[in-house]
């Protein structure tokens, strides 16, 4: 190969790398494969593990800011596992911490927004606070609703939840409702 071009081979790698550093490329695919072995410790039951990957990850999402949807996902994730360790507070504290994140990275619609507000309202079930649960199963299943549509099977753990939670709470109108909904889809899903 002549000068001319491996001097056209190394600005091409060079602007290549430039690209990719700009745009995130290593971040992306490193933030993936952490990703992955956080997820392989959770499915492992390696809690512990789990918990220092994310710690270990969370000086750098948070560097990007509020608009990145990882850092959300991280801060959440926290919850999760502050959940199944059994710290409740924590993971309490955890879920709400992630729902503006989510928000703002990712929008108030977005179908991810849901899972913090099923797990908070899950938790409140838990501590017997129907009404703290209530409102927020509700804003969960909406967004499931909108993103999945009203007769999907996907809604059915949520529609479930829901129902008892009006059940528990003397809401019976709107639990009657509720149970067709889940009569229905049970019936097109059969």
């Amino acid at each position: 190969m002549n000068h001319h071009a491996n001097r056209t081979l190394f600005v091409w790698w060079l602007f290549a790398g430039l690209i990719c550093l700009l745009t995130g490329c290593p971040t992306s695919s490193e933030w993936d494969r952490q990703w992955e072995l956080i997820h392989g410790a959770l499915s492992r039951g390696q809690l512990q593990e789990a918990k220092d990957l994310l710690h270990r990850l969370l000086p750098s999402v948070r560097e990007q800011g509020p608009t990145d949807e990882r850092y959300a996902l991280v801060i959440f994730q926290l919850g999760e596992v502050a959940r199944l360790e059994g710290q409740e507070s924590q993971a309490e504290a955890y879920y709400w911490e992630a729902l503006p994140l989510l928000a703002q990275s990712m929008g108030p619609e977005h179908l991810r927004m849901a899972d913090p507000l099923a797990a908070l309202a899950s938790l409140y079930d838990q501590r017997g606070q129907m009404e703290m649960a209530r409102p927020l199963l509700k804003r969960a299943l909406a967004i499931r609703e909108k993103s999945w549509g009203l007769s999907d099977p996907q809604l059915l753990p949520t529609l479930q939840n829901y129902h008892a939670l009006l059940l528990a709470g003397d809401h019976q109108e709107e639990a009657i409702e509720i149970a067709g909904r889940i009569e229905r889809i049970l019936k097109r899903s059969s």
